[in-house]
């Protein structure tokens, strides 16, 4: 569910799919991207703004992410995290496969 006060934007270009979260004034308060390589998404540049975290955004993209990738015909995820973001996606069923 998106937070009151916020949008999500879809787009592709070349290959990549990228979500937005965008708020009435068209900040970028969430974002992340994705490309499709066989049946893998190739997660990144998934970031928060400073000003919105812990408000569920970044949930929101995950979920986006995910959901639109497997659309696309990807079975399996790659991402590269922070230690911070880790945190985040292993609520999301994301796990760790190498540090």
């Amino acid at each position: 569910m998106i937070p009151a006060g916020y949008h999500l934007a879809v787009t592709t270009r070349a290959g990549v799919t990228a979500a937005r979260l965008l708020t009435g004034a068209g900040e970028v308060a969430a974002r992340g991207q994705f490309a499709v390589a066989g049946t893998t998404a190739v997660v990144d540049q998934v970031e928060t703004a400073e000003g919105h975290r812990r408000r569920g955004l970044g949930t929101v993209v995950m979920r986006t992410i995910a959901v639109t990738a497997a659309s696309m015909g990807a079975r399996t995820g790659v991402l590269v995290a922070t230690a911070q973001g880790q945190a985040l996606y292993s609520t999301l069923g994301w796990s760790l496969h190498t540090p």
